[in-house]
């Protein structure tokens, strides 16, 4: 399988913003490299994809208490610019999962 594009820059917005702590943006982006490398390794079907997605969405979940404890929020601002960059790696492997529909079967909390 090919390699992620690494010119792409992840959660850039939110990088660019100070409401959101690079700590926990960095926690964020480890996350969507892991599912880069879990695409990367090896062939994949789309049931598979869409399971680890839900796994992305449940550690993602698990997040947001963090981003209030440190004076912020993952609010829609920070999922959008999450599954923006989650449709792009999707996009990019040829996996053609509509994003929406994952988000609004296995919705963030």
């Amino acid at each position: 399988m090919d390699k992620f594009d690494d010119q792409y820059m992840l959660l850039e917005q939110l990088y660019e913003d100070s409401f959101y702590p690079d700590f926990l943006v960095d926690k964020l982006k480890y996350l969507l490299e892991d599912f880069i490398n879990y695409l990367e390794t090896n062939p994949k079907n789309q049931a598979e994809v869409e399971d680890k997605i839900y796994e992305l969405i449940m550690n993602v979940n698990n997040f947001q208490y963090e981003f209030l404890d440190n004076d912020s929020e993952f609010d829609n601002l920070a999922r959008e610019c999450l599954l923006r960059d989650l449709e792009y790696i999707l996009n990019w492997f040829h996996f053609p999962i509509d994003v929406e529909k994952v988000r609004s079967t296995r919705e963030w909390d």
